[in-house]
């Protein structure tokens, strides 16, 4: 025998909200032409967010009250992106920006290069032993690894620039430099910075990376030079 199952008005509505949420921050991420907004991706200071980029979605959302205007505000607004910002939009372990965040940085840097001028260097970083220093040291020291070169990169690196986890012991970073000449002399300060051994729980480590840096050409898309740089590393 077969059972029908009544269906709230409210469930619905809800269900049909929910879905044009998620269609608005996919249209969101995929026809953004702004420059980089909302939070620098390698999680220095804020930067004041741009109307129709992703953050700068979350930013709005994080800053409207779910019970409506007289409802009690628990929660900053400024925490709640922070909340949303952290769950959607980085990596939980490392803090970089995830492929979502790191897809729509690298399109929106493509397109105001195109405009503008100048040139888009993406290097795909695989940390080839990492597994055998966990292996050997333990698990959170793998963990402690990644979060190191994080850091350094992040430092080294531009406010402007993204750096992203991909995989688990894969890292892309996206710089935007004047010209191509740039691109030896700043792919050999990334190769110092992941040469220098990181210091963990049980000793000092050297990991092995490889890197694939590739220049993007002006009709590729986003994709398209991710894949290009991965399969050059």
């Amino acid at each position: 025998m077969r059972i029908k199952r009544s269906v709230s008005k409210s469930g619905t509505n809800r269900r049909a909200a929910a879905s044009e949420a998620s269609a608005t921050a996919m249209r969101a991420v995929a026809t953004s032409n702004q420059a980089p907004a909302g939070r620098s991706p390698n999680g220095d200071a804020p930067l004041e967010p741009v109307p129709g980029s992703v953050e700068s979605m979350f930013l709005e959302i994080s800053s409207t009250d779910p019970g409506g205007a007289d409802a009690p505000r628990t929660t900053p607004p400024a925490a709640r992106y922070d909340d949303l910002w952290q769950l959607s939009l980085s990596d939980p372990l490392t803090g970089l920006a995830n492929r979502n965040l790191l897809l729509d940085r690298l399109t929106r840097e493509l397109r105001r290069c195109q405009r503008h001028g100048g040139c888009v260097v993406v290097s795909h970083i695989e940390l080839g032993n990492l597994r055998d220093i966990s292996d050997r040291l333990g698990y959170s020291s793998g963990n402690e690894v990644l979060r190191g070169l994080s850091h350094r990169l992040t430092a080294m690196l531009r406010s402007e620039d993204t750096v992203s986890r991909v995989g688990e012991s894969e890292l892309v970073a996206v710089m935007t430099i004047e010209d191509e000449q740039f691109v030896a002399p700043l792919m050999q300060r990334v190769q110092a910075v992941l040469d220098n051994p990181i210091s963990v729980t049980g000793g000092r480590v050297q990991v092995s990376a490889t890197l694939g840096t590739v220049t993007a050409r002006s009709s590729e898309s986003a994709e398209e030079v991710l894949a290009r740089a991965g399969n050059a590393a």
